[in-house]
């Protein structure tokens, strides 16, 4: 088949390199820890798991970056509780939730009397997270005003409440979290730089459930046994139709939607096999359409409305055919397949290198 010989050439000495690293590293279902909700068998997620274990019982501050739905929560709470700082309830703080004028108060706290309706002391949520860690969800939603402050505190291990005179110490952990790029905040001018990196000593980044497909069934079956347990029967078995399904399925609201679709099985499908007409109406008539506009728009020529794949696969062998016949749809142009498929192009040459034999274009 046709293809362009600079596109297709591998750097034998990097590519394959990693991908021996990878191979050599065991297969990883969750955390050794406490929290072991989060799970994941893909390169992608194994290093995230791996990484969990390394910086949770520090006091190293880690910024959780992903698509909402990912799991970024979970990440923050395992984290929290496979620490030192257990003992304590995590504190949770959205910062897209409280309302600007509010959140000052919400965060640091303020004395009786400091402004109108103040009628009483008010311990904020860093002073609540003494010995805890704090959790800043959505903290590219922080207002520049209030920024600096942040930072002060970062700095410090201080805090002010408002209409204070006196620092107060705290010792506190803090994970934040985000599902926009925070990197382009900075050069935009509304996330302060200073305090990107105070807050991205370690950073996650949760791949989206499109580009750990590998993880479907072991998701699947995890959240089957979680939604299922007081209802009978439980669904013993995934018809390979509905894991073709769930398989291709683009997965806008990732691992939440997948959670919320196996429980509309569990509540409205009274049946031993999950079938696709199980599933919620959106995922049953997802049909191929956004994937061949995927193709059409990376630029291959799409000539049929199929993709042939046999009863019997198992999901990686399911995983393999779909990304290889692409790769040929496409001539053998990597790029274009990684964009038609929804993942990176790092992640499609690892998956390429994992095959027994690569196909020659």
């Amino acid at each position: 088949m046709k293809g362009s010989t600079k596109e297709n050439m591998v750097d034998s000495g990097h590519r394959d390199a990693e991908a021996t690293a990878r191979r050599s590293r065991p297969a990883r279902h969750g955390l050794h820890g406490e929290y072991t909700d989060i799970l994941g068998e893909s390169p992608e997620m194994i290093e995230v798991l791996e990484k969990i274990e390394v910086v949770a019982d520090t006091d190293a501050a880690v910024l959780i970056q992903g698509e909402t739905g990912t799991g970024k929560e979970l990440i923050a709470y395992a984290l929290h509780r496979n620490s030192s700082r257990a003992a304590e309830e995590l504190v949770v703080v959205n910062c897209a939730a409280i309302p600007e004028n509010l959140l000052e108060s919400a965060l640091f706290g303020h004395e009786k009397g400091a402004f109108t309706g103040a009628t009483e002391r008010q311990i904020g949520k860093f002073e609540s997270a003494h010995r805890s860690t704090i959790f800043l969800d959505e903290i590219g939603e922080m207002p520049l005003s209030l920024q600096p402050k942040l930072l002060r505190t970062l700095q410090d291990r201080k805090i002010e409440r408002i209409g204070g005179t006196k620092p107060i110490p705290v010792d506190f952990r803090v994970v934040a979290a985000t599902n926009r790029d925070l990197q382009h905040a900075v050069r935009d001018g509304t996330f302060r730089e200073d305090l990107y990196y105070r807050l991205k000593v370690v950073s996650l980044s949760l791949p989206p459930l499109r580009e750990r497909r590998e993880d479907i069934r072991l998701l699947t079956n995890h959240f089957l046994q979680k939604h299922a347990q007081d209802r009978s029967p439980l669904p013993i078995k995934i018809a390979s139709s509905t894991l073709n399904l769930l398989y291709t399925y683009p997965w806008p609201g990732n691992i939440r939607e997948l959670e919320n679709a196996i429980f509309y099985v569990c509540l409205f499908g009274k049946t031993d096999a999950i079938l696709p007409k199980h599933l919620p109406k959106d995922i049953q008539d997802f049909n191929g359409e956004r994937w061949r506009s995927a193709v059409e728009v990376a630029g291959g020529l799409y000539t049929q409305d199929t993709i042939d794949l046999p009863l019997g696969l198992t999901l990686k062998e399911v995983e393999r055919e779909w990304i290889l016949q692409t790769l040929a749809y496409l001539d053998g142009n990597r790029t274009k397949t990684a964009k038609a498929l929804g993942m990176s192009l790092s992640s499609l040459y690892n998956k390429l290198n994992s095959y027994a034999a690569e196909p020659k274009f």
